[in-house]
């Protein structure tokens, strides 16, 4: 899960990351158990309420817990996925995210096991339980949002970058060698160029994944393998073929004029 200390593949890193369905897995991941919970919150409410009369609520409160309880552990490994990519800040606030979600985990843990031995599955202690926690995966969700809105915790690099409508240049076609990257500009935005035979590619620098300079990255054929967490980008297409980055390089189209290489970003945002 550690990301660039893996060799390639790392298909369990890709999987966890949510690389080969294009958009992070964890944040989706993540709605169920706290939808889950919030049932089981407002079913133990309901319950208390009315305990003679609302026995159906303390059952359905025991599903919701044995849904969220399934649904967080792969909200636990997925989580753990992301977090070994982050450092400073944003690491410590991803630590007490994990910290207060796993105690929310263990809490439910043993308000399920009260639910199972009590008779119809009917526990004040097992409700208290899980206010306790659902109290905890509310401040949790509070630092996980933290870490994407305020620090950027796995938000696309590229999204804000600018496009030109026309060519630019940015080398002369004679010093460009074949089979090295070159980091050039266009529209000030940092982008790879590669040369291959007469066909040159050209991607975003910027990895999307945290930000890392994809130019000072290892190159294995039309592959780049970013240096920070060892996200791998087919420098054809932008592709990306191994996470924890989930979404594509942006492509610039390439020509070459009056021995001048030209770049224009393909696409908009």
């Amino acid at each position: 899960m550690t990301g660039g200390t893996q060799k390639p593949p790392r298909l369990l890193k890709s999987l966890l990351s949510g690389t080969f369905g294009g958009h992070p897995l964890h944040p989706a991941i993540t709605d169920i158990p706290i939808g889950a919970w919030t049932l089981t919150a407002i079913l133990d409410i309901i319950w208390l309420a009315a305990p003679a009369g609302n026995s159906w609520a303390a059952r359905g409160a025991l599903v919701g817990a044995i849904v969220g309880l399934i649904a967080a552990l792969g909200a636990l490994f997925t989580g753990l996925a992301d977090w070994s990519d982050t450092y400073g800040a944003e690491r410590t606030v991803g630590f007490y995210h994990g910290l207060l979600n796993t105690a929310a985990f263990l809490l439910y843990l043993v308000s399920l096991i009260l639910r199972l031995i009590s008779p119809l599955n009917e526990s004040i202690a097992a409700a208290v339980l899980g206010f306790i926690g659902f109290v905890a995966i509310l401040v949790a969700g509070y630092l996980g949002g933290d870490m994407v809105f305020v620090k950027g915790t796995n938000v696309n690099h590229t999204a804000w970058e600018a496009a030109g409508e026309d060519f630019e240049p940015v080398l002369p076609a004679s010093n460009v060698e074949e089979g090295h990257l070159y980091r050039v500009t266009v529209a000030g935005v940092p982008v790879v160029l590669l040369r291959r035979g007469e066909q040159y590619y050209a991607i975003s620098a910027t990895c999307p994944h945290a930000g890392g300079p994809l130019d000072e990255g290892t190159l294995d054929g039309d592959v780049v393998e970013c240096p920070w967490h060892g996200s791998r980008f087919c420098v054809r297409d932008g592709r990306v073929l191994t996470g924890p980055a989930t979404v594509p390089a942006p492509r610039y189209a390439v020509r070459v004029r009056n021995g001048q290489v030209e770049l224009r970003r393909l696409g908009g945002h």
